[in-house]
């Protein structure tokens, strides 16, 4: 059974397994928050934890936005990392949108992306009150992007016009958070 989590200590194992995975497989997509997470995971995981609990206060530093992470499991095996900003600023709204997110490499293109982010689509409506919420991802990342345009066909929402970021162009789309 699919499930998000926030970590804790009985999870140690398997998320650094996956980290491990990720690192050693790294793509130009990957998220901040699991390149952070494998610096800290064999040097101060009680750090981590600590570091993950800060970014979700209110009094965040100037540029940033409140932010949980959850973590994907299947059963008790570590499948991926969803990153969830709380509210969108100017630099949010125009790329990174609300959510982000990576599945370690080995579990890819089994449909995790989606099935998770219908998970956190729902934990957005029902512990932040979003109706909606705003991803966008690089259009070389076609996986990502048939991943969020599938949600958003099935579940509600729609594709804003591509934006040209720092010479990139990106895909964007308003997910709705119930359907």
């Amino acid at each position: 059974m699919l499930k998000l989590i926030e970590l804790d200590k009985e999870h140690l194992e398997t998320v650094r397994s996956g980290l491990q995975e990720i690192k050693e497989n790294p793509t130009p997509y990957d998220i901040h928050i699991a390149e952070t997470a494998v610096e800290y995971m064999d040097k101060n995981f009680d750090g981590f934890l600590d570091l993950l609990d800060e970014q979700c206060r209110e009094n965040q530093p100037e540029g940033w936005v409140p932010a949980t992470t959850l973590w994907l499991f299947d059963e008790d095996k570590f499948i991926g990392l969803y990153n969830i900003r709380h509210r969108l600023n100017e630099v949010l709204t125009k790329t990174g949108g609300h959510i982000a997110y990576q599945i370690i490499p080995s579990q890819r293109r089994k449909g995790y992306v989606k099935a998770g982010l219908k998970l956190v689509l729902q934990w957005c409506y029902e512990n932040l009150g979003l109706e909606e919420v705003l991803l966008s991802c690089k259009t070389s990342n076609i996986a990502s992007f048939k991943a969020m345009t599938s949600v958003m066909r099935e579940i509600g929402g729609y594709q804003r016009p591509d934006d040209t970021i720092n010479g990139e162009i990106e895909h964007s789309v308003w997910i709705k958070t119930k359907k």
